[in-house]
């Protein structure tokens, strides 16, 4: 029975062999990575949706529209780079064009008008592949470009932004002004707006972020100061999510720490939809 049972043994370890020798190149099959494909972002009360994306077949960004049309830019590549984001809207015609440094890492948008006059930059710095400065200037008559904002960023060690502190100098009208943004109690699903987090909102072109990011992931806290006696507040975020670990909604617990509406409290929503 024991020489029987040998051969078995030897006759099913050469059936392996063989087999490994039929198929030598043939690794197990996996499955495609998905793409996420952010189709909008819609919050109430203010013009819907905030922004929305169109995309091309190679799953990159080809449109992108702010404020239900109040900027709309044709997103234009060379090779898997962006190049340009052209604003397409009746009364603005403005193309930020990307340029990048001989690592590949973006290191200037310019800001050209439909005159073709550069009126801003935005320069980039960073310690490896993380941003760690972003700042913009403007054309000031005779004085050249002054400088109206900069932002400042750390990170924790899993490579989420844990602080933004943004100084504005003064300007006629407008004294200076500091103000940090903290964020923390990350969650581990996948985070698909942290090109907002340097948004001006109304005030200034959106740009799509070029090889780096700011949050892979979600924060369940954030706060926000700007000296004694301004408007300081905490938001406690709770999301839910889609089965690909994307989030399908926010609502945020708003308290407002110092300022004129110190102790008052309302909430946020936010809502994402995808192709």
């Amino acid at each position: 029975m024991r020489y029987t049972e040998a051969l078995r043994i030897v006759a099913f370890a050469s059936l392996l062999i063989s087999c490994r020798k039929d198929h030598p190149n043939n690794p197990p099959p996996t499955d495609p990575v998905k793409k996420i494909l952010l189709k909008d972002i819609t919050i109430p009360h203010i013009p819907s949706p905030y922004y929305h994306f169109e995309y091309n077949p190679d799953s990159t960004v080809s449109k992108a529209d702010f404020a239900s049309g109040y900027t709309i830019y044709d997103v234009i590549y060379a090779g898997n780079r962006i190049a340009e984001m052209r604003n397409n809207i009746l009364v603005n015609h403005d193309t930020l064009r990307y340029l990048y440094d001989n690592a590949g890492k973006v290191f200037m948008i310019k800001f050209i008008n439909q005159q073709n006059v550069l009126y801003r930059h935005v320069t980039f710095a960073y310690n490896g592949d993380k941003v760690t400065r972003i700042e913009w200037d403007h054309k000031e008559g005779d004085a050249g470009f002054l400088i109206d904002r900069t932002l400042t960023f750390t990170y924790l060690p899993d490579g989420n932004v844990s602080t933004i502190t943004e100084h504005r100098p003064a300007h006629p009208g407008s004294p200076e002004l500091t103000s940090i943004r903290q964020f923390g109690q990350y969650d581990n699903k996948i985070n698909v707006e942290d090109f907002s987090l340097i948004h001006d909102g109304i005030h200034d072109h959106l740009f799509l972020l070029q090889g780096f990011r700011l949050q892979k992931n979600n924060p369940g806290k954030e706060s926000f100061s700007a000296g004694v006696g301004l408007t300081a507040y905490t938001i406690d975020y709770t999301y839910t999510y889609n089965s690909d670990n994307t989030p399908s909604s926010k609502i945020g617990e708003l308290l407002y720490t110092d300022g004129s509406d110190a102790g008052k409290r309302f909430q946020t929503h936010a809502a994402y939809t995808y192709y």
